[in-house]
């Protein structure tokens, strides 16, 4: 809001609007809180803006006539308007400041999907602000799919032929027992500023992804990365690596090359701007693929109440009846779960079963101040996946066991939803004489675990899509594993070198065994799946909505 237009909410307030009234200078002035002079310069500036009609009359004592044309609201809208023409999102959002409810009425068909000629640009608001897009740090769903939007690796995933094909890689072999593999650059890969990407940049990133302290245990049968020319790339193991291109499909083996604190991506998209609450992705001209139909995406933080984690209204561009909408609905493959540590106060197996039987994921909602839309949101989990059904019952007496001081810690990290279930579960201990903390700290201090030490750990995770690569992404960085007991933290260890060497049958089973057990024993509790809703109009389309409940923007198109 500017200033001018806080002096006219103030004559609003009191003379109203097509209400003739005749007033003095000093009485508006008074209103104001400034000088004769400074007050008829602004009611000149309304009167130029045709916001009022104002006929000053001269002499001492003399009352002017004045009379409002126009609300403060719908000056407010104007502005907004004029913003939104000039696709200028990110003034929108500083412009608004705290009056942001003026805005939501007009939400719904002012942010959504708007093109002229062989521009289509989106625009999506979201409920929090997104972390940096760096791929050698642990990264929450969103943030994920964003990157990949951003960076491709030398091999990626296909949903629609479910394998492992290649990106920035032309083809590759590998020895016969998989010990050294080779793989060969297209020539046509090229950053985001027209540079070719040569092996020594593939080298630079890999290296970088062994060094990072999050995946050291992805990458630790690699024994040297050697380059040969421009195109090839020479990687020797320890001992046999069966999946290499599942490895290098992973998060961490994604491309990129930074120049004066700029990213260069390799990916459909290139990053055009990252401030806070405003993203926004331009379309990569140099691209080794095919072009992307969309040539803006905008997202930014806004949480009015017809928007959760759950719903991503990305592709709506005014307001239409149900006929003219297509959604899709589906359950996310994820969890939000609790660890029990193994180091804290319910560690033993008895107290494990008290902590399976008091916190039941319906009680907890019950407990907590969660709005009521929830209720079509989540379903109850009985395993990690959906398709999963490991979670014990626990019935009958079972007592609660005894904690020297009766203090318990719970930590999780700030996300709204799982700081209102981790205050809910710490109501459910304190009724059984416990003195409870909750600790959520950000979640880039949450996935390192620095200084942070509980009994609870509440969290969720989402695999980007059903392949075993996609689990090796999430396993990896995920920090709450490293608390269970040594000898399940040790078989989670050895679990991921197993993924890239088994089949890919018996690396889904080998996933359920593991996760099997570990629920079997309590040190997993299953809590809640999220169902994923995405809507848009049926002009546009995409080629598959992915696990993470976004969908390819490099795949979309208009009908």
């Amino acid at each position: 809001m500017t200033i001018l237009e806080g002096y006219f909410r103030k004559l609003h307030a009191r003379y109203g609007v097509n209400q003739s009234a005749h007033v003095q200078m000093a009485e508006i002035s008074d209103l104001f809180g400034c000088s004769i002079r400074n007050t008829r310069n602004m009611l000149n500036r309304m009167r130029e803006n045709e916001w009022l009609v104002w006929q000053a009359k001269r002499g001492r004592g003399n009352s002017s006539s004045l009379r409002l044309l126009v609300t403060p609201d719908s000056l407010f809208n104007q502005s907004v308007n004029e913003l939104l023409a000039r696709q200028d999102v990110g003034k929108v959002l500083k412009f608004i400041g705290t009056e942001k409810h003026l805005l939501e009425r007009i939400i719904q068909y002012k942010f959504g999907a708007s093109g002229d000629g062989s521009e289509t640009k989106v625009r999506i608001p979201y409920y929090r602000n997104l972390d940096e897009l760096n791929p050698l740090k642990p990264l929450r769903r969103t943030e994920r799919h964003l990157l990949r939007q951003c960076l491709s690796g030398l091999a990626r995933y296909d949903p629609v032929r479910m394998e492992i094909v290649p990106d920035l890689a032309h083809y590759w072999s590998h020895n016969a027992d998989y010990t050294q593999w080779e793989f060969f650059l297209k020539p046509t890969s090229m950053f985001s500023d027209g540079t070719a990407v040569k092996s020594h940049d593939v080298k630079k990133c890999l290296e970088l992804a062994r060094a990072a302290p999050w995946f050291i245990s992805l990458f630790q049968l690699i024994n040297t990365i050697e380059v040969e020319g421009d195109y090839r790339i020479m990687i020797k193991n320890h001992a046999p690596v069966k999946h290499m291109d599942f490895l290098l499909a992973t998060q961490p083996a994604l491309i990129f090359d930074r120049q004066n604190d700029i990213m260069k991506c390799t990916g459909p998209f290139f990053v055009a701007s990252n401030e806070e609450g405003f993203l926004t992705l331009r379309r990569n001209p140099h691209y080794h693929q095919a072009r992307p139909m969309l040539s803006e995406i905008a997202i930014f933080t806004w949480a009015p109440k017809s928007i959760s984690m759950s719903f991503i209204p990305v592709l709506h561009d005014e307001e239409k009846s149900n006929a003219d909408t297509f959604k899709e609905r589906k359950l996310e493959h994820g969890c939000c779960f609790l660890l029990v540590d193994s180091q804290g106060a319910f560690a033993s197996a008895e107290s494990r079963k008290f902590i399976n039987k008091a916190l039941q994921p319906i009680e907890i909602l019950d407990n907590s101040d969660l709005p009521e839309e929830y209720g079509n949101i989540l379903s109850l989990a009985q395993g990690m996946l959906p398709e999963w059904n490991h979670k014990c019952v626990d019935f009958g007496t079972i007592a609660s066991p005894y904690v020297v001081n009766r203090k318990i810690v719970i930590a999780t990290y700030q996300q709204p939803e799982l700081v209102k279930l981790s205050n809910a579960i710490a109501m459910i201990l304190k009724r059984h004489n416990y003195h409870v903390d909750v600790l959520a700290p950000p979640f880039s201090e949450f996935s390192t675990m620095k200084n942070i030490s509980a009994d609870l750990w509440l969290t969720n995770f989402m695999v980007d899509n059903i392949s075993s690569h996609a689990f090796l992404d999430w396993l990896s960085p995920d920090p709450v594993f490293k608390k269970l007991p040594e000898h399940y933290a040790s078989a989670y260890q050895q679990l991921q070198a197993d993924l890239m060497n088994a089949d890919i049958t018996d690396n889904k089973n080998g996933i359920e065994t593991f996760f099997s057990t570990l629920t079997h024993q309590r040190w997993l509790i299953p809590l809640f799946h999220h169902w994923l809703e995405l809507k848009s109009e049926k002009s546009f389309s995409w080629r598959d909505l992915n696990t993470l409940g976004w969908p390819d923007f490099s795949q979309l198109w208009s009908d």
